[in-house]
Parts: structure tokens; sequence; C-alpha cells
């Protein structure tokens, strides 16, 4: 069977320091709903516009995890690791610092950290990002470093 096209990044395209933005996505409120649902998490705070109100956020807010997965999800669309990112190895060290809210306009941010041969398997690298989901008024939503397992070039193309 033939191999489908690689069109993402191999791990020897990725610089350390190189930095990439994904394009916009707008947040509605048909998005927390939705994802309150699949989840099973009601919690007020997504989901009680009237009690929100009278909250420090003065509306009902996205979950974290939504932010989270959106900023996974905008990172993709940018087809990077279309085809060469193996799987997501983790999520380490993230930090939601501020709300999500429906309207909002967010980007994902990304720097490459590090990278690595994996000493198990050295036909793939562990590649380790450093990112950002941030909104239209420049604040940061979430952050956190990815950690991706990554195909390294055929070796006749090293």
């Amino acid at each position: 069977m033939a191999q489908p096209g690689i069109e993402g990044k191999y791990y020897e395209d990725f610089g350390v320091g190189e930095e990439i933005v994904s394009a916009g996505r707008t947040v509605s409120e048909g998005t927390i709903d939705l994802f309150a649902g699949v989840t099973g998490d009601f919690s007020e705070v997504h989901t009680d516009a009237e009690l929100m109100k009278e909250s420090e956020f003065g509306e009902r807010i996205g979950h974290g995890i939504l932010s989270l997965g959106i900023m996974q999800g905008l990172m993709s669309q940018t087809n990077y690791s279309l085809r060469t990112v193996i799987a997501t190895l983790g999520w380490d060290k993230l930090r939601f610092t501020s709300p999500l809210r429906a309207g909002d306009t967010v980007r994902a941010h990304w720097t490459i950290k590090e990278k690595r041969v994996s000493q198990t398997r050295p036909s793939l690298g562990v590649v380790v990002e450093e990112c950002r989901l941030i909104n239209q008024r420049k604040e940061t939503v979430v952050t956190g470093e990815h950690v991706a397992l990554v195909r390294r070039r055929p070796e006749a193309e090293r």
C-alpha cells in the first residue's frame, strides 16, 4: 500500500527558538455549551449566565480544558504536524491564566523549546513546544508545554 504524502514538518525541520502563530478562531456560546455537554461538566461558572452576572467574571466562561483543546486544534490546523507527529506524549506546566469568554477571538502561539532524538526509537524525535493561547485583548488564556513524538526524515534524506 502506498504511503500518503508527508505534509508536516519532520523532526529535522524544527528549529529551537522557532515561533509559529495560528489563524484566529472566535469562540461562541454554542462552543461552551457543546463542551459542557460532551464532558458532562455543567458547573455553573460555565452554564448559568444569570448567576455569573454577579460573579468576579461578570458572565459565564469557557472551561479551561476547552481553551487547551482549542489551542491544540489551532496548532493542528496549521498542518505543521500533518502525518509527521505520531503522538502527544504530554502537556506539562499547564496554567489557565485568563478566562475564555464567548466572543473571544484566540490564536495559538508556540515556540520550539527543545528537541532530542528518541533513545528507544531512533527513527523518531521528541519536540517540546512552549504554547500560549492569546485573545484579541492580548491576554494569555492558557500556557503549557506540549511534548510531541515526531518522525525523523528517512535516513536516505538526512
